[in-house]
């Protein structure tokens, strides 16, 4: 029997076959995103993308006995719909679960323990994980009412920091050089171009490489980490118990999965470290831990 992880995300789509000789074999499509796709442009994905690199991996589908997904849009409404077009490809499987991706963070962070799991990359995201479920969330809410933490707010906050002057002059200079941009096509790129998120968390890119010789870039990225701490993090410590906060703080880490999380761990460690709170386990990719979570059941 042929097991199926799939991690989903808008952009790309990682599907892992866990063959029964104990080999992987890894299969990339584009994203897949129910909460913002019609359902005939995923199963445009599966029948043009999937199922021809099946072929070419000598794959046989029929072999596909479980399915474990885990995908961006998969909220409870959306989950259903994913689940019937992943019925209609491997119709064979006995198993098909379709989950959040925020459901994979906390199962390839923490797997089978207690944790407090963060999805830290364009977007952001956080829960309260007991080792086999999501017991609380802050409500993430985008890049516009939250998403603290994420790679669109820092851009965001950069972007604001080099138009208000409270960055320096000769850090916008460079930015607007290299990037061949002035002022009205930032504005045009925020305010009018669709997804002005992933322009903005594309910025992250900059700040990482010039981190080193403006420090002003490396405190904004802690700050924007204590930020999430602060409005994210801070309410799973109170569920756990409101008589003693600062104590039981000591006793669970903040594990983090996704881009930003992987290239500015240490600025993570910094704002965690101001809090009094510890940073765990951080990976860029989720799959590694679903593997290792399903593998292991």
């Amino acid at each position: 029997m042929v097991r199926l992880i799939v991690d989903s995300g808008s952009t790309k789509t990682d599907w892992c076959f866990a063959m029964p000789d104990g080999k992987f074999v890894r299969i990339n499509t584009s994203g897949i995103n129910p909460a913002v796709q019609a359902p005939d442009i995923i199963e445009g994905i599966l029948n043009n993308e999937l199922l021809p690199s099946l072929t070419t991996q000598a794959i046989n589908r029929n072999d596909v006995g479980e399915i474990y997904y885990y995908g961006a849009g998969c909220t409870p409404d959306r989950q259903p719909i994913m689940r019937n077009m992943l019925i209609r490809t491997f119709y064979s499987s006995k198993t098909i679960e379709v989950n959040s991706d925020l459901l994979a963070a906390a199962r390839a962070l923490c797997l089978r323990k207690e944790g407090i799991a963060c999805i830290l990359g364009t977007g952001a995201n956080s829960c309260l994980y007991d080792g086999a479920n999501i017991i609380a969330q802050t409500p993430a809410l985008g890049y516009i009412l939250g998403d603290e933490g994420s790679g669109a707010v820092l851009g965001r906050n950069f972007l604001n920091g080099i138009l208000k002057g409270w960055l320096p002059i000769e850090l916008r200079n460079l930015f607007m050089s290299e990037w061949q941009l002035n002022v009205s096509d930032i504005i045009e790129k925020v305010y009018r171009e669709p997804s002005p998120n992933r322009f903005m968390a594309s910025i992250a890119r900059f700040i990482a490489s010039n981190m080193d010789n403006y420090p002003q870039l490396a405190d904004m990225v802690v700050r924007n980490f204590e930020t999430f701490i602060d409005v994210n993090i801070q309410p799973y410590l109170k569920e756990r118990t409101r008589e003693n906060v600062d104590e039981n703080a000591k006793k669970i880490a903040i594990n983090a999965v996704g881009s930003i999380a992987f290239y500015f761990k240490h600025q993570l460690e910094c704002a965690a470290n101001n809090r009094g709170l510890v940073v765990g386990r951080i990976v860029k990719s989720p799959m590694q831990g679903l593997v290792e979570y399903h593998l292991n059941m």
